[in-house]
């Protein structure tokens, strides 16, 4: 994680040079957790934060790439019922480095010309976004039923050690939406912002043990730090 990081900062360090405007990006945020397809489990709480860096590459698309600790906490249900006849659920979910790739476009809250004005930068605009992203999992947790698994112990298609261990790497797609507002006259801006993170990969390594992917709906806060001097320019919107 500390070379994706010092990479993600060199890079940032190299194209400060360049004419397009770029950003450093502090994140964070919560939502809701849930694995999407497992029948009976209980969404739970999801935490993220992070380095961003975007790049303009036209007056209202964005590209950003982030690098984020993603972790989630939900419950299995279990084969065992307790003495009020309720199942008893046993802890899930896991911790993971997450880096999503998405491209963003820029609709300003009004469309006028500025004279001067700067390239890409409007006083407030709202966002959509959307874009794959990549996972691995530092400490994943599912559950597995061990009635499920007694009858296949002893045969030749009993459950491996690799089958039994969750699926560490995932792969989704990231979508969001959000507003980002101007912070003063040097560049800087705070947004506010919600994604959705759709896994595409069975946190199952066995699909006999049942079938989940992640799922996460999170709120965030972030704050860009400029990284290029700009040149004023006649540009409408």
């Amino acid at each position: 994680m500390k070379k994706i990081l010092l990479n993600l900062l060199i890079l940032a360090g190299m194209s400060v040079q360049s004419n397009a405007q770029q950003w450093l990006q502090v994140k964070g945020g919560a939502g809701l957790a849930l694995a999407q397809g497992y029948e009976g489990t209980t969404p739970g709480v999801g935490i993220l934060g992070g380095l961003g860096y975007k790049y303009q590459i036209y007056k209202r698309l964005m590209m950003e790439g982030d690098v984020l600790f993603d972790s989630r906490a939900l419950s299995y249900p279990t084969n065992q019922i307790d003495k009020d006849g309720f199942t008893i659920m046993t802890p899930g979910g896991g911790s993971y480095v997450q880096i999503p790739i998405t491209i963003q476009y820029m609709i300003p809250f009004k469309k006028k010309q500025l004279i001067p004005y700067r390239v890409g930068q409007p006083q407030s605009y709202f966002f959509l976004e959307g874009g794959p992203y990549f996972a691995y999992g530092l400490s994943v947790t599912t559950y597995n039923n061990p009635d499920f698994i007694a009858p296949f112990l002893g045969t030749a298609d009993t459950f491996t050690a690799a089958g039994l261990t969750p699926r560490k790497i995932d792969v989704g797609i990231t979508a969001g939406i959000g507003v980002n507002f101007k912070i003063g006259e040097n560049g800087k801006r705070f947004i506010v912002g919600a994604r959705s993170n759709f896994g595409m990969l069975n946190i199952y390594n066995d699909d006999r043990l049942g079938k989940a992917t992640n799922l996460a709906l999170m709120g965030y806060v972030a704050y860009d730090i400029n990284l290029t001097k700009r040149e004023h320019i006649r540009h409408p919107w």
